[in-house]
């Protein structure tokens, strides 16, 4: 595993907070890592709810529930409902296309 350097800026205020720490002994490149770990878990985080939340919208905008649509005749918050209605939709017989040859000439 190799190792960069980082260097970074300091105004005058953190660098005397930079250096109080120092002398309490905490470690800063430790407190460095532990925030940039922090701060990217942070990250991560809200953008995987924000981008979901964001796709789900986006989708609803571009295809809206037609207004003359049936309201459903099962609660969609019972699963046990909402399978039994998909299992119906699924299973409905189909008209099957006739399997007759034409006649030969």
């Amino acid at each position: 595993m190799s190792f960069r350097l980082v260097n970074v800026r300091l105004d005058m205020e953190r660098l005397r907070k930079v250096q109080t720490l120092r002398e309490r002994g905490v470690p800063l490149s430790a407190l460095l890592r532990e925030a940039i770990d922090e701060r990217f878990a942070a990250l991560c985080s809200s953008e995987s709810q924000a981008d979901v939340r964001s796709t789900i919208s986006r989708i609803f905008e571009r295809y809206p529930d037609s207004p003359d649509l049936p309201s459903r005749d099962y609660d969609v918050h019972d699963r046990r409902a909402a399978r039994s209605a998909i299992l119906r939709k699924l299973h409905k017989p189909r008209a099957r296309p006739s399997r007759r040859r034409p006649a030969r000439p």
